[in-house]
Formats: structure tokens, C-alpha cells, sequence
């Protein structure tokens, strides 16, 4: 699997994060509907090449709700879409992967386009990418956590809303690397053991 595939998977999601933090109250609905569409195109695009993913599919319904929301309400709601609209989409998001972990591991469908259609369905390719599903699932809830104590304090702090996301993220990365790589499922045609 090629991690920065899922990264861009995960586009709207920053999209979203970065337009309502820069833009304030009166743009939440916007940004949620910017991310919504950036979603929807993702979501098309899959469905047509390779299957629709599920984080494509989370993030046109997360972000379908908090633009009706952010567009149908007064400043106080969309105060509150600013505080902790990043935190409760990443805790969203941060779901979805974890439960994905015990059906159909969200990065199964990822790492399909980079490995032999003949190990789809081995006990090995579905245990590397629970493994890897449970690490982002993990990742991102942290993530979440950082964003909702940044909406109570109140401060647009820098450090809970972008710097250790980002390090979370370049971690995730290597440790997706990792795993991929110990379990022979690294990329190309690579096979995984079975």
C-alpha cells in the first residue's frame, strides 16, 4: 500500500480543518460544504476505478451535516462548528476506521491497487490491514481528542490543532511503511504471506 493514497483520501478532511480554522464562524458551513464536495468527487471517482471507499463515503455525510448545519444556523452554532467541528469530524473519521478494523479494513481498499488481485482474500493481507486500520484509527481519534480540547480552551491553539496532528501523521506514515513492509505487502506487486 502506498500511504500517501490514504493521505489523499483524507484531503477533505484537512480541507475542512483548514478552511473553517482560517476563516472563522462565517464561513463554517462553506468550508464543510467545500469539504463535502471534495468528498463526493473522491467518493465518484472510486466508485467508477475501484470501488467506493469508505472514508469517501463518511465524509460526504459528515460534511453533508455540518454544511446544512453551518448554513442553516446563527453565529452561536457556527462558533461551536469552528471550536469543535474539526474534532468531532476526526472523531467521526477516527470511528469509521475502527470499526472498519473489525469488518473490512478501511485500507484494504488502498492497498488493493498496489498488490496481486490473487492475495485480496488471504488471512495475512486482512491482519496487515487491521493492523494498519487500528493504527490510524488510533491516530486519528488522538487527533480528535487534540481538537476538542483545543475548541474548549478557546485558543486556536497551534500545537493541539497542527503540530502534533501533523507529527501523528508523519508517524502514521512510517509506521504504515513498517508494517507493510515486515508483512511482504509493500507495494507493487508484492505479496503477502499467507
Amino acid at each position: 500500500m502506498k500511504p500517501l493514497t490514504l493521505l489523499f483520501g483524507m484531503a477533505p478532511w484537512v480541507l475542512f480543518s483548514m478552511i473553517a480554522d482560517r476563516l472563522g464562524t462565517g464561513a463554517v458551513g462553506w468550508a464543510a460544504l467545500a469539504a463535502c464536495l471534495g468528498s463526493l468527487v473522491l467518493a465518484v471517482r472510486g466508485a467508477v476505478t475501484d470501488g467506493l471507499k469508505v472514508i469517501d463515503a463518511a465524509g460526504v455525510v459528515t460534511f453533508g451535516a455540518l454544511a446544512a448545519i453551518g448554513l442553516a444556523s446563527g453565529p452561536d452554532v457556527q462558533r461551536s462548528l469552528v471550536d469543535y467541528g474539526r474534532g468531532g469530524a476526526a472523531l467521526v473519521l477516527g470511528t469509521v476506521m475502527l470499526v472498519s478494523a473489525f469488518t473490512v479494513p478501511f485500507t484494504e481498499q488502498y492497498a488493493r491497487a498496489s498488490i496481486d488481485r490473487r492475495y485480496w482474500g488471504s488471512p495475512a493481507f486482512r491482519a496487515v490491514n487491521r493492523r494498519i486500520s487500528l493504527l490510524w484509527a488510533g491516530i486519528i481519534l488522538v487527533m480528535a481528542v487534540c481538537h476538542l480540547l483545543a475548541g474548549a480552551l478557546g485558543t486556536g491553539d497551534i500545537l493541539l490543532n497542527w503540530v502534533i496532528p501533523v507529527l501523528l501523521v508523519l508517524g502514521g506514515l512510517k509506521c504504515t511503511e513498517a508494517v507493510a513492509s515486515a508483512a511482504g505487502v509493500g507495494g507493487g506487486t508484492a505479496g503477502a504471506r499467507t
